[in-house]
Order: C-alpha cells, then structure tokens, then sequence
C-alpha cells in the first residue's frame, strides 16, 4: 500500500511540475519571442509621456499577407470570396501539423523571408503586425516605433468608424448619390484619416523623446522597402508618398510640434501575454483608475 501511495505522490508531483512548467511557458513576460518582448519594451516607452486611451490594446505578429498568395499557388486556397485571407493571421512561431502542413510551415517561412514591413490597425483595439516587419527593419528599433505608433493613434481615433459616419452622411445630405460616389468620399475620408495618423504618430513618438524627425525618417525608409510607389493604386487608402512627407514636414516645422508634459500618462501599462493564442495585451492604467 505504501509503495502505491509513494507512486502516486510521485506522479502527482510529476504533474504539478509539468503543469507548472507549461503554464509559465505559456503566459511568462520573460518567455516572449523577441519580437513580442521589443513592441513591449516600445509601448512601454511611450506609456511615460502619452495618453494612450482607456481601453485594452492587444498586439498580435501574423505571417503576413504573403500567405494569402503562398497558399493559393500551392492550392491549399481556392481564392473564393477572399476566403485565404484567413492564412495572413497564422501564428508564425508555431509549427503547424496536420493536412499539408509541410506546405504551410514553408509558407510561413518564406513569408518571413520574403515580406515586407507592414502593421495595421482593427477598430477592436488590435494592432496587427507582419513577423517579416522585423527583419526588413533589424536593428532600426525606431522605425518599428513609428509605424506602432501610427497605428496607435488609429485606435485611439476609432478611425474606420470616422471615415464610414462621414461617408453615411454624405449619403443622407444627398440620397440620390451614387454608391460609387459614396464609395469615392469613403476612400477620401480614409486618406486625410491615414495623414492624419502620420502626424499623431510623430507627435507620440516626440512625446516619448525618440529624435525629432524619427517619424520622417520611417516613412522615407518605408517607401523605399516597398519599391514601387508611383501606381494609382498605392494612393487609394493612404496619400501618396510626396504629400504624405511633405505633410509631415510641415507638421514638424509647426510652433504646435513640441513635447508637453502631461498629467494623464497611461504608465504603467499593465501586460497579459498568451503564446498558444499568440496574442499580447496591455491594459493602461488609467482603467485601473
């Protein structure tokens, strides 16, 4: 009897080791990829002297929309109703198993190897960034800062929400206007939205003290990686490249260009991290005030 309660001691603690173990592996700070413990150690940086909202920000690094592409020619995807986006907001760090998962895990890895930087935001407080960003801008932390803090202030804006309420009502000022028309006032609105960010992203890096024209720098280099940008296509959603830096100059010439000090900082910031849902959160703390 005493043998089998000695075994079962055993396995017990067995147990709680490997639950333990598993579990700080799952949610531990200090367990983060890389990429995840420096986008912290930015929104910590600007947590000092910005108000960054009262609501919960979570931060999530996806293969990048290179996959969409990838799996189509492999013909995992049948591009129908746009349904391969899906393969964009795979988990980069893990090695996925199952049907035709050698395909997906070289996808994955080519789409690291292969991508451009880009980041974007969700008006659910979520902000969405390419792995391949990381090593398109190694070792130039901050212009992964910029393009952060662009996307940012969208969530700060509610941005989307904006440019469609002014697009509705453009609509309800004039019912007769076609919805290609309003369709044209949509795109319009996310422009000057999209500028506007650009100015509110420089403004949160000057107020965590990043170099003055740290903003600038970041989108010259982002065009630059890009390669084209003369095409129609590249202004739909954005300004293009010349209005946007020249926008962006001016705002920096600007007497309102300058750090203040503010009462209402959003440090510390509080983080969650969850590695098997590949997500990282923070909470700022003016919800906990």
């Amino acid at each position: 009897m005493k043998k089998y309660i000695k075994l079962a001691s055993i396995l017990f603690f067995i147990f709680i080791v490997f639950y333990s173990g598993n579990r700080y592996r799952n949610y531990s700070l200090s367990l983060m990829p890389k990429e995840y413990k420096l986008v912290k150690k930015i929104f910590d940086k600007f947590s000092l002297n910005n108000d960054l909202g009262n609501r919960p920000v979570s931060i999530i690094i996806r293969a990048g929309e290179d996959m969409h592409y990838l799996m189509v020619d492999t013909g995992i995807c049948k591009d129908k109703k746009n349904i391969c986006f899906y393969f964009e907001n795979l988990d980069p760090f893990k090695k996925y198993r199952g049907y035709r998962s050698r395909d997906v895990n070289y996808a994955i890895k080519q789409s690291y190897l292969h991508g451009h930087a880009n980041a974007s935001a969700s008006p659910t407080g979520t902000i969405l960034i390419n792995r391949s960003t990381f090593r398109v801008l190694e070792g130039k932390e901050n212009f992964i800062a910029a393009a952060i803090a662009h996307e940012m202030f969208h969530i700060m804006q509610f941005a989307p929400f904006e440019a469609s309420f002014k697009a509705l009502k453009a609509w309800q000022d004039n019912p007769n206007k076609t919805d290609e028309s309003i369709n044209e006032v949509f795109l319009n609105e996310k422009q000057i939205i999209e500028a506007e960010a650009d100015l509110g992203g420089a403004l949160i890096l000057l107020q965590a003290d990043y170099p003055k024209d740290t903003f600038i720098k970041a989108m010259e280099y982002f065009y630059k990686q890009s390669g084209i940008i003369h095409t129609k296509g590249q202004s739909k959603r954005h300004p293009d490249y010349i209005t946007r830096i020249n926008l962006i100059r001016a705002f920096m010439n600007d007497e309102s260009f300058h750090k203040k000090k503010l009462r209402d900082k959003s440090s510390p910031l509080t983080w969650r991290y969850n590695r098997r849902e590949n997500w990282l959160k923070f909470y700022p703390n003016q919800i906990n005030n």
